[in-house]
């Protein structure tokens, strides 16, 4: 098979998807913003601890080092753009294309194939090449018409969201970055989706059912003991930031509503709150806010809580449903996300409408009766969250590239 170059920031899906290529041979280069590289490495003893976490997060070992490159430039700049006060959504916007345009001069040195993420795309993909690289496009998140169709409908009945609807969306982008997204899988040969939900929009938006090949995520479940909770109460979680997409004043209103028992506790851990959201949050009877919490305190809530729920408009995927499910934590989401693909009410997946306020604070209710002092219900959940393991999604990325004629 062809070698592949990859870019993007951050660590995006943990690195699997270079990982995927790397363990075969198949990555030519992956190009990101901030990676432990053998000089950051030799000065991670004398760094203190904190930053030797930060290092430690930002590489992957299965990845060859020397097949990493860091875009510092844009990385400095993307920094002090924040630090000036720039909309996040328009600083990245606006860097991405450097991440596109350095992936489109590595595959023109190396005669390679790309392998890209749909903000990283759009200039790699439409550049000119002496050779016909392959363009496999990894749409990750639901396509932007369909994103701001739906969030302007919810905007309607909720205009106290407007500031993360802005963010959201991309309104106030220039018509050159907006399209970069949009129209990007136009230019692929194939792409891939991480939910059947992300597939079904591209498709609304005219792109061939048969282009869009759907890889569920994946998650290296943790290897504990089953524990059963503690607590006899309903203690419902939400995990993310606070913002219109993610359906948190949703929750709120429908926890409002809801006749749950007495000692019942939502407890919601986001780092972005949207100002309109947060108001809400403090409106709202028997709701407990942590701004940002570490690792083994967001385990313990997993572990203990009820049931996890984020009833989500619109999502990619919702990688934090696998982390709930993979400590026994039964989910209640949307529709609109990964959760058709992972099971149902057998497996502690529950569903709701997207915008249904009346059938959310049903199935609060509900819950909040049978998922207390249930067992079985949790280790199921656990039994469905071992089925989708990181080996599984890149095992299934190699086949399906070289079933598809990319070898």
């Amino acid at each position: 098979m062809s070698q592949y170059v990859c870019a993007f920031r951050g660590r995006r899906d943990n690195y699997q998807v270079p990982l995927a290529l790397a363990e075969k041979g198949y990555l030519e280069q992956l190009i990101t913003d901030f990676y432990a590289v053998k000089s950051l490495q030799r000065l991670a003893p004398i760094l203190p601890k904190t930053w030797q976490s930060k290092l430690a997060f930002r590489s992957e070992v299965g990845i060859p080092i020397e097949q990493v490159s860091c875009l510092w430039r844009t990385t400095l700049l993307e920094h002090i753009r924040h630090r000036l006060g720039f909309s996040p959504s328009s600083s990245y916007s606006w860097l991405d294309q450097n991440f596109a345009r350095a992936a489109a001069a590595q595959a023109q040195r190396t005669k390679s194939d790309l392998l890209l993420y749909e903000p990283y795309a759009w200039e790699a993909f439409r550049a000119s090449y002496r050779h016909a690289p392959r363009r496999v496009l990894f749409q990750y998140h639901p396509h932007s018409e369909f994103q701001t169709h739906l969030l302007t409908e919810d905007l309607k009945r909720f205009p106290f969201v407007q500031h993360s609807f802005q963010e959201e969306t991309g309104k106030h982008l220039s018509p050159q970055l907006q399209v970069r997204v949009r129209d990007c899988w136009k230019h692929a040969d194939l792409i891939l989706c991480a939910s059947s939900f992300t597939q079904k929009t591209l498709v609304v938006a005219g792109a061939e059912p048969n282009l869009c090949q759907v890889i569920p995520y994946g998650i290296d479940s943790p290897i504990l003991p089953f524990q059963e909770p503690k607590v006899d109460s309903f203690q419902a979680l939400f995990v993310g930031s606070g913002v219109q997409r993610k359906g948190l004043h949703h929750l709120l209103y429908a926890w409002r509503k809801a006749h749950l028992p007495k000692e019942s506790l939502l407890t919601l851990v986001c780092r972005n709150l949207d100002p309109g959201i947060e108001v809400l949050i403090h409106e709202t009877p028997q709701v407990r806010l942590i701004r940002g919490t570490d690792v083994q305190n967001l385990r313990n809530l997993y572990k203990t809580s009820s049931l996890f729920v984020m009833p989500s408009l619109i999502e990619g995927f919702g990688q934090v449903f696998l982390e709930a499910l993979s400590y026994g934590c039964p989910v209640l989401g949307t529709f609109n996300t990964c959760l058709p693909d992972l099971g149902g009410e057998e497996d502690g997946i529950f569903l709701t409408e997207v915008g249904n306020l009346d059938q959310l604070t049903y199935q609060l209710e509900y819950l909040a009766q049978r998922l207390p002092a249930n067992p079985e219900l949790r280790q199921k959940a656990r039994f469905c969250a071992e089925r989708f393991s990181w080996q599984n999604f890149r095992n299934k990325l190699r086949i399906f590239l070289c079933l598809s004629d990319f070898c």
